[in-house]
């Protein structure tokens, strides 16, 4: 059957009115407040054929017609526009960019907390994966007497830090000589290139007690490996439940449940293997996951070194504002490649990782 002109507008006159309404819609509807040129009985037999199709649906009997999945899919890849995203919201998020001072983790989650507030959905961010992460550089820094702490820049000027416990005090020009050491030795190497010959290189030249060197060097490779693993953010999860859509009790339970895994939730946003660059659109059933069968998730991913290493999602029901959606996404990923301009970026201190390490790290540096 032919796609013609007036129905692409029909077809999206209903979405329009499902996105205002949340109920379905019937052709004396359209006919006043949409296409007041075509008459009731015009637009009923477009109907029928758009239903025919596939593209929208009568979710029961006696109802008008609401878009399907189809139906949504067609209007994004053909139909929808750009809208002007307020420069007082642009500027907003730029300024959020430009905070290098900030902690990476609580900068993207404040990108996530500002995406929810913009479109009344929930966002989900990805911390940075850097696959064979490198690191870039480290410092040992006197703490008190029986600790230091180890700071590390892994690739993206992202910044770690662990405290180390000290067998015997050492001054600060003694940590700085088996930091420069370590630099030497290991500034740009990956974990899989610490080999034993290395370590025990190392731990000739730096004459540090075993115990406390083997600590250094554990805390080494423990960052290196931890910041291969990805972490998600997730913003404004409760949003979603605004929709009348769900309403019903236990499809809530079984989304809200959704969003406490976090596993579930990586695989979602996972930055696409293929490098793909721009906004990528998943709606109804085009997800695997059973709990998002009623949702669409719009995703961008952000990248470092012309490589996608995290992603930003906004998850909403499948009739979404996806212009609103789509511009907010496009228009933050213009500016975001600056993030990993300049210097280094901190992450926030994980308060039960690394044995309570970290935390006590956070305290000395103030985060």
């Amino acid at each position: 059957m032919e796609m013609s002109e007036r129905k692409l507008q029909i077809l999206q006159a209903i979405i329009m009115n499902y996105l205002e309404t949340a109920e379905p819609v019937g052709s004396r509807t359209i006919s006043r407040r949409f296409l007041t040129e075509l008459s009731s009985a015009t637009i009923r037999n477009e109907m029928s054929d758009l239903e025919e199709m596939g593209l929208i649906e009568q979710p029961h009997t006696s109802a008008g017609r609401i878009p399907s999945a189809k139906g949504y899919r067609l209007y994004v890849d053909e139909l929808m526009q750009r809208p002007h995203v307020e420069e007082e919201q642009l500027g907003v998020v730029r300024d959020i960019l430009k905070s290098k001072a900030v902690q990476l983790d609580s900068l993207l989650k404040e990108i996530g907390d500002l995406l929810a507030s913009m479109t009344k959905y929930t966002a989900v961010v990805t911390l940075p994966q850097l696959k064979r992460v490198v690191l870039k550089h480290l410092q040992l820094v006197p703490l008190d007497e029986k600790s230091a702490i180890l700071i590390l820049v892994t690739d993206g000027n992202i910044v770690r830090n662990h405290v180390i416990p000290l067998e015997h005090p050492l001054k600060e020009q003694e940590l700085y000589y088996i930091s420069d050491i370590l630099n030497r030795e290991l500034t740009g190497l990956a974990i899989s290139e610490m080999d034993l010959t290395l370590i025990q290189k190392i731990k000739k030249e730096c004459h540090l007690e075993a115990e406390t060197m083997d600590m250094v060097l554990d805390a080494i490779q423990e960052t290196l490996q931890y910041s291969d693993d990805v972490d998600v953010i997730t913003s404004g999860t409760t949003n979603i439940l605004n929709f009348p859509e769900f309403s019903d009790i236990s499809r809530a339970r079984s989304l809200m449940e959704f969003f406490t895994h976090k596993d579930q939730v990586r695989s979602l946003t996972a930055p696409s293997e293929n490098g793909k660059i721009g906004v990528q659109i998943r709606i109804g059933t085009e997800n695997s996951i059973e709990q998002l069968r009623d949702c669409s998730i719009v995703t961008a991913n952000y990248r470092y070194n012309d490589k996608s290493i995290g992603s930003i999602s906004v998850v909403g029901p499948m009739r979404m504002d996806y212009n609103r959606v789509v511009s907010a996404l496009e228009n933050l990923m213009k500016d975001f490649p600056n993030l990993f301009d300049g210097g280094p970026i901190k992450p926030m201190i994980e308060e039960d990782t690394h044995d309570g390490r970290d935390e006590a790290a956070g305290a000395e540096s103030g985060g």
